[in-house]
């Protein structure tokens, strides 16, 4: 069975889907992350705006990330952790990835007061971190 429907029915329902909220505003962001002058090799660098508000987690790959982040005012974390050795009594595929210690310092990451604005558009942040 089909129905007609008027056109400015048509409309007024055009009207209320052509104004239905926008998701939250984003920004692309890249940069370079470097430890003691040296490029980063891998880790993670977070955008964190907050408890209510989901963070935007990326990789770091030879020195570089790159992606996506809802816009304004983020704490900023970076983690790199070099590969563990499991203890001698313990063996098996659950014991082959054992993380080991974070390379960054505490200051970046857990403590973090490292912030950055993120506007909608490109943004580029790099950071050159040191050990000491």
């Amino acid at each position: 069975m089909l129905y007609r429907i008027s056109p400015a029915a048509f409309l007024a329902i055009m009207f209320v889907i052509g104004c239905a909220p926008e998701g939250p505003k984003t920004g692309t962001v890249k940069g370079k992350v470097t430890l003691d002058g040296k490029s980063l090799d891998t880790g993670k660098i977070v955008f964190d705006e907050g408890p209510s508000v989901p963070v935007a987690e990326l990789d770091i790959k030879n020195g570089e990330y790159s992606g996506t982040v809802t816009a304004g005012k983020k704490t900023v974390r970076i983690n790199s952790f070099k590969k563990g050795v499991a203890p001698k009594d313990m063996s098996g595929p659950a014991y082959e990835n054992v993380v080991g210690e974070n390379l960054i310092p505490s200051k970046f990451n857990t403590a973090s007061t490292e912030t950055r604005e993120v506007k909608q558009g490109s943004n580029e942040f790099s950071f050159d971190l040191k050990s000491k």
